[in-house]
């Protein structure tokens, strides 16, 4: 099945950054209890190709708009797997340049382009250069950051005049089963829902995407739009990888904080590989802010 979407309009310095010295060991999502979704963890590989089979089609869509050519510099928070870092990295071509950056870059492949580097930097600790690209992106990145506010305000300081700030987050105003027709779907409306108090417990604010376009102009930039994507989904196809990887990365600890039973989370990972099951992922809220030029 495909997706949905529904519309709601509202640079070199030097290409080796280096903004991280010595180890990383704690990730910016933290509050005392760790990252939710540790990418160290074998899962991450399904997680990850889920999120390119849902989303990466209505990402390029949102930064084609932008007009990403030959030549244009680019920004990558959070890279995850790579694949819109190298979707940029083709569109920029050898004169331009694409920095993809992430906590743990060990799921990053290049495959060869001189144009991509790839740089472990936590964002939440270390500010990138300011004034230096024309495009800065960030997916399922922000929410997670206690400092997201701050973050974002950074990644706009990146921008050149006239450069494009675009963030994307899961918001949960939609139940992950949309019509329950009996007590599998919402069994599996109710697990979808606990994997987001979970969340929630760590720190991450899954509320906190529908407020972007009014954070966007708090942080000055302007042109500002806003869209959501929602990706329906059968059971058994590539973009329920990321239902899959979730649950059975994490499906145990819900389990022993007491949101789910072991018989809930069994239902809702049977319906993932059940072809004639129809689910969804939160909806992606998608706004971009555009770095005004300096007057005269």
């Amino acid at each position: 099945m495909g997706t949905v979407a529904v519309e709601v309009r509202t640079v070199p310095s030097a290409r080796g950054v280096n903004w991280v010295a010595g180890d990383v060991t704690a990730s910016s999502g933290e509050t005392g209890q760790g990252y939710l979704l540790d990418n160290a963890a074998h899962q991450t590989a399904g997680r990850f190709s889920g999120l390119e089979a849902g989303l990466d089609e209505n990402t390029k869509t949102r930064l084609s708009a932008l007009g990403i050519a030959a030549g244009w510099r680019c920004l990558e928070i959070g890279a995850g797997s790579g694949s819109i870092a190298r979707w940029m990295a083709k569109l920029v071509g050898a004169r331009g340049y694409v920095l993809a950056t992430d906590i743990d870059t060990r799921w990053i492949q290049t495959n060869g382009l001189s144009q991509l580097d790839v740089q472990r930097h936590d964002i939440a600790a270390d500010p990138p250069p300011p004034g230096e690209f024309d495009v800065v992106h960030a997916r399922l990145v922000l929410s997670w950051l206690p400092a997201r506010d701050a973050v974002l305000s950074r990644l706009a300081r990146a921008l050149k005049p006239g450069g494009w700030l675009v963030i994307e987050d899961f918001d949960t105003l939609l139940h992950r089963c949309l019509d329950p027709l009996n007590d599998d779907e919402r069994i599996f409306d109710k697990v979808a829902g606990a994997f987001g108090q979970a969340l929630g417990r760590r720190g991450v604010d899954t509320t906190w995407p529908r407020t972007l376009p009014h954070r966007l102009a708090s942080a000055g930039l302007t042109n500002i739009g806003a869209a959501g994507h929602l990706t329906i989904f059968h059971g058994g196809s590539p973009a329920a990888q990321l239902w899959i990887a979730n649950i059975d990365q994490v499906g145990d600890g819900i389990i022993q904080a007491g949101l789910i039973t072991t018989a809930e989370r069994d239902t809702f990972r049977r319906l993932l590989d059940d072809p004639a099951f129809v689910g969804n992922y939160p909806l992606l809220i998608t706004a971009w802010g555009n770095k005004p030029n300096p007057p005269g």
